[in-house]
Order: structure tokens, then sequence, then C-alpha cells
């Protein structure tokens, strides 16, 4: 059985900053050099200056964590509900035409 695209996108977007933050964490190297991971720090969290624009920073700093990673999830989950719904059907796959149960 199929896991809808829906359900994946919105279970990887809080996996991947999850395990960017766990990377991060990990990092062998000292805190003045960079990490490979650090490169993927500012998309991550570029959605926070619209919340601080909007809200200001003393409200959202203690959820900013919470916030991206229900940022991201949202994003994923539109980014496979648009998978789900444009995608063609192939005529020649048996899972795709397999009678209700």
């Amino acid at each position: 059985m199929r896991i809808p695209y829906l359900v994946q996108g919105a279970l990887f977007g809080p996996a991947f900053v999850g395990l960017s933050l766990l990377l991060k964490v990990s990092c062998p190297t000292s805190a003045g050099d960079g990490c490979f991971i650090d490169h993927l720090a500012v998309p991550i969290f570029l959605p926070l200056i619209i919340v601080y624009k909007i809200f200001g920073e003393n409200l959202i700093i203690a959820h900013e964590l919470w916030f991206i990673v229900i940022f991201w999830g949202l994003v994923g989950l539109l980014i496979g509900l648009i998978f789900d719904l444009y995608i063609r059907r192939s005529r020649y796959l048996l899972a795709q035409h397999l009678p209700p149960l």
C-alpha cells in the first residue's frame, strides 16, 4: 500500500529540520569553524524573519523552533497535496486499478 504524498510531505519537513539540528549539534568542528550543515540554516530559519516583522521578537522567541517545524510541515503537506492531485495515473500499474475492499 502506498503512503500518500500528502502524508510523506507533512512528515518530511519536520524530519528534515530535526535531522539538520541533530547534525549541527553533532558537528565535530569547533565553534568558530564552519560545518556543512550551516549552509542549510539560513533557508530553514528564513520564515522567522516574516514572523518577527509581524509579531515582534518578544512573543515568538520562546516558540520559534515549534513555528519552524510546523511551517515546514505545512509546506511539505502542500507540496505532497499538489503531487497527489496532479500526478497522472498509469493505466499499466495494477495497484492503481485494484477493486475497493
